[in-house]
């Protein structure tokens, strides 16, 4: 008993201790707070004599606090000591060294301070000074990315501009255009540019515009030269106006002179004279100035399309500048000797020609084309007919006639074919196709060579519903020389597409 009245004796007395120092507080004085310090990871630069860093330079430091922690930290480049601070938590950046415009030296001091918690800030901040050199920058045009040997009002460049002390140390791209005395300037995040010619003024103009947008500009250019070799220059501007060398390319513009283009896309020793065929029927129709590109390089192999023609910009830039370029003309003639050729890239860049009214007249042969070839998203029938089990080819005899439809055509022309063929193949429309004329499609045995007649299709010429695109399937040179193939060009082209001079 008398122990439990010891040891409760003992909590009241520091029971009342307890309340006692409540009472009363802590006394004494809080030392006050200290600052942190910094230090840079890098205390001094040591070079060889003559030698400097580049502007591009990567920076780390550190901070430590003896009474609390590091919040952040603050910078400033350069001696001015009314530069204000910039703050961040990083302990390490990449910076590019300003360098005063016109110099290719300098020696900048980059000075950082650590603030702690209360926001204190170290009275002694780390400094350094970096002895820099400025590079020149460099341009080069991109792969593919420039115009072919010809063009006419179309052309576009594009180009990458880089810089040994960093690229955000690059300022400016310029440009000129046969004049390489008057630059023009350029956003230096711009890497491709685009021009349109107005050649129905004197003299003629270029206008830019920027990026595969197209963003227009206000910018034009009146020095081209039409039917002449023209220059494009471009060269890269860093912050410290060190220039890179200057890069330029050189083709051939020549004026449009006419509504129509002619594409000659048909392979082989006899493409110029197949083209003289077609503009001479073109020019009894009074088209006596028509625009001409020559498309026919290239081979198309065991069935494989043939690779992208040379003579327009490269496949990569159909949007936006052979579809910009494609646009200039009101009417395409488009001939060719095989459906595996660039009638196969068509509907890539011609969504502008025909989005501003365009037409076309497709004159290539018809062959057996694989269902799925992505012509059929383009000609304006679903496939081709395929051949009965047990036949070896479509026969079309010596001396028949094309048929036409008499419901869509009127006064047709006299076509008769001059042999007998056995490599064509019949058009199967789909539900909306404008069939125009019909061809006596046979089949023919393949040991016997027993002729027997053919049920399915016998299409060989049709246009779309829209009648912008109309397709003949027949070579012109396989009609008797009198066929009347003036008259079935002045059908489908001036009467059905619109043909204008």
């Amino acid at each position: 008993m008398r122990t439990r009245t010891i040891f409760i004796s003992v909590l009241l007395i520091l029971s009342a201790a307890f309340y006692v120092a409540c009472d009363t507080g802590i006394t004494g004085d809080l030392n006050p707070n200290q600052p942190p310090r910094t230090f840079l990871t890098v205390n001094e630069i040591n070079l060889p004599e003559g030698e400097r860093l580049v502007s591009q330079v990567t920076i780390s430091w550190w901070g430590d606090d003896p009474d609390g922690y590091i919040v952040g930290y603050e910078f400033r480049i350069g001696d001015d000591p009314g530069e204000p601070w910039t703050f961040t938590t990083n302990t390490d950046s990449t910076f590019v060294l300003p360098i005063e415009e016109g110099d290719q030296d300098a020696d900048v001091r980059f000075t950082v301070r650590a603030v702690d918690n209360d926001g204190a800030v170290d009275p002694d901040p780390a400094s350094l000074v970096f002895p820099i050199r400025n590079s020149p920058p460099s341009i080069s045009f991109k792969t593919n990315e420039t115009p072919p040997d010809t063009t006419y009002r179309v052309f576009s460049f594009g180009f990458e501009a880089t810089d040994p002390d960093g690229d955000a140390n690059l300022n400016r791209i310029e440009i000129a255009l046969n004049d390489s005395t008057d630059w023009f300037e350029l956003d230096v995040n711009i890497s491709f540019v685009t021009f349109r010619v107005d050649d129905t003024v004197e003299p003629a103009t270029a206008q830019l515009f920027l990026g595969r947008a197209l963003n227009t500009t206000q910018a034009t250019f009146d020095s081209i030269n039409l039917d002449e070799v023209n220059e494009f220059y471009i060269r890269a501007v860093d912050n410290a106006g060190a220039i890179s060398p200057v890069v330029v390319h050189e083709w051939f513009i020549k004026r449009q002179t006419s509504r129509i283009l002619f594409l000659n896309d048909f392979e082989g020793s006899a493409s110029n004279s197949r083209a003289e065929l077609h503009l001479g029927l073109l020019s009894e129709l009074g088209f006596t100035e028509v625009d001409y590109l020559n498309i026919s390089d290239g081979q198309a192999t065991g069935g494989r399309r043939v690779p992208f023609t040379n003579a327009l910009h490269d496949r990569s830039l159909a949007e936006p500048t052979i579809n910009l370029m494609m646009a200039e003309w009101d009417h395409i003639y488009w001939m060719s000797n095989n459906l595996d050729r660039n009638i196969g890239y068509a509907i890539e860049y011609t969504t502008r020609f025909f989005n501003e009214g365009g037409t076309m007249f497709i004159n290539i042969p018809t062959k057996n084309v694989p269902s799925d070839n992505p012509i059929f998203q383009f000609l304006p029938f679903q496939q081709m007919e395929q051949l009965p089990s047990g036949q070896q080819s479509f026969y079309i005899a010596s001396g028949s006639e094309i048929m036409a439809n008499e419901e869509v055509l009127t006064d047709p022309p006299t076509l008769v074919f001059r042999r007998n063929l056995l490599s064509y193949y019949p058009l199967i429309p789909f539900g909306e196709t404008v069939e125009l004329f019909e061809a006596n499609f046979q089949t023919r045995a393949p040991i016997t060579g027993q002729i027997s007649d053919f049920d399915g299709s016998k299409l060989i010429s049709s246009t779309n519903p829209e009648e912008n695109i109309l397709y003949f399937g027949i070579d012109l040179t396989e009609f008797t020389e009198g066929s009347d193939l003036v008259r079935l060009l002045e059908i489908t082209c001036i009467e059905t597409l619109g043909f204008q001079q």
